[in-house]
């Protein structure tokens, strides 16, 4: 690549860099100036200018020296031609002028007698490029001048000119990928906060928040991690109590319904009396079960998991699969396992077979007479899961994005709170796992709880 093709590679670069900068600050008039974008510009326009600067100064000393150094060798070459001129004769002069020619294409060496006239001349410096004259007194009478084009120095720039605004450019480069780096140190700690809050927002509220670096960035996120807490305790007791006061309408209404008609004469038939009174009895039952679930997740979620040990999670889905032995063999459901020997876990036994249990009483309610449930603990490489199966209808999509959150259920006519799969949630996410539906179709669906090795 020659110098000229050197140049406007530079200078396309340059324009590319300039156009993508031009593009992101169109975009920041609807969006605002990101702050990666406030670290990049000034530092990349300071660091523009003062390496324009620098180029410009290295070239301009350059060329002053150049022209400095051409001023003195032309005024040596007039001082020896006058020397000459005045110790030697004409004729003798003219092969010495002849040879200064020669030897410098773009010197033009003139000898003149005392009146000014032109006694001898040799060479020629071209006249379409600036020149510089010196002229030198002969002792005898008359002058020499030489004339000496900046030829030279052109071809000098074209040498040093190219080099000078690759290593201004080389420098803008480093200090535009400075800018970048120190805006990502600057910008990322903040855009991964804002990540993570959007997490908690969207409902992950065990959602972690990233490791601060940085006096500012710890304060900030202990600020935010005590915000969340707040703000958790706070909407936990709200939710509890809207929850709460919204499930408890039906099966108050139906035990007062059921009252007001023994009341009225109902209980005069012995055959009535007993079909209310049993409706009343399924009423408390019902509110005896959504007691318990509420105030087991409120419990969980105020206070966490409070003791955590090495348990062995595949005892503990044998012991959550015999608890409901006697429901799978009233629905004509089978419930089968496929267990390692053991699979530790850290965390609560209780608070874990509970979570199992409710995974496994689910699927019994969705699961049609004749049919099976498969309960599988596995050990994988970044934990422990287990899998509950079941040979149902399917879940309903219209609840799939909301079936892990409180009363999420369409079985409340068969015995269902809408909190058990709430509650499998809660656990695991204290345990540092997840919950999750691993897939769903008219053949069944599959939950999981994944927890991490003990």
């Amino acid at each position: 690549m020659d110098r000229s093709e050197l140049l406007v590679a530079l200078a396309l670069l340059s324009l590319l860099g300039l156009g993508g900068l031009g593009i992101r600050l169109l975009e920041a008039r609807r969006t605002g100036l990101s702050l990666r974008l406030q670290v990049f510009i000034p530092l990349a326009a300071t660091t523009l200018v003062l390496s324009a600067m620098f180029a410009v100064i290295v070239i301009d000393r350059f060329t002053a020296r150049a022209s400095l150094f051409a001023t003195l060798a032309a005024e040596d070459e007039a001082r020896v031609v006058a020397e000459l001129a005045a110790r030697v004769p004409q004729e003798a002069l003219r092969p010495v002028l002849l040879a200064f020619s020669r030897s410098a294409s773009d010197t033009e060496v003139a000898v003149f007698d005392a009146q000014g006239a032109v006694l001898l001349e040799s060479g020629e410096a071209n006249p379409g490029i600036a020149r510089i004259s010196v002229e030198a007194p002969i002792a005898t009478g008359g002058r020499v001048r030489v004339r000496k084009a900046t030829f030279g120095m052109v071809q000098l720039m074209s040498d040093i000119a190219p080099k000078v605004a690759l290593l201004a450019f080389l420098f803008a480069l480093a200090s535009a990928a400075l800018a970048i780096v120190i805006g990502g140190a600057v910008a990322g700690p903040i855009e991964r906060l804002t990540r993570a809050a959007e997490r908690v927002a969207a409902g992950e509220r065990q959602a972690p928040l990233p490791e601060p670096r940085g006096k500012e960035v710890r304060a900030l996120t202990h600020a935010l991690e005590q915000m969340r807490r707040e703000l958790e305790e706070r909407h936990a007791l709200e939710n509890f109590v809207a929850d709460l006061s919204h499930e408890l309408k039906n099966p108050v209404a139906a035990i007062r319904a059921s009252a007001e008609v023994l009341t009225e004469g109902a209980a005069d038939d012995p055959g009535t009396a007993r079909r209310f009174a049993l409706r009343i009895r399924e009423s408390a039952d019902k509110l005896q079960q959504l007691t318990q679930d509420l105030l087991s997740l409120a419990r969980l979620e105020a206070r966490g998991i409070e003791a955590t040990e090495a348990v062995d999670l595949a005892t503990l889905a044998r012991e959550a699969a015999l608890a409901h032995q006697a429901t799978a063999a009233a629905r004509g459901v089978r419930v089968e396992l496929s267990c390692p020997e053991a699979a530790l876990v850290r965390g609560d036994a209780v608070w874990l077979r509970r979570a199992l249990e409710n995974l496994i009483g689910n699927a019994l309610q969705h699961s049609p007479p004749g049919s099976q449930v498969l309960v599988q603990v596995a050990e994988e490489a970044q934990g422990v899961t287990a899998t509950v199966g079941d040979q149902g209808a399917g879940v309903d999509p219209a609840i799939r994005e909301r079936l892990f959150q409180r009363f999420s259920t369409t079985r409340h006519g068969e015995g269902g709170t809408g909190l058990g799969l709430a509650i499998v949630r809660a656990v695991a996410e204290l345990h540092g796992g997840r919950a999750d539906l691993r897939e769903s179709s008219p053949a069944g669906s599959v939950f999981t709880l994944s927890l991490p090795k003990a």
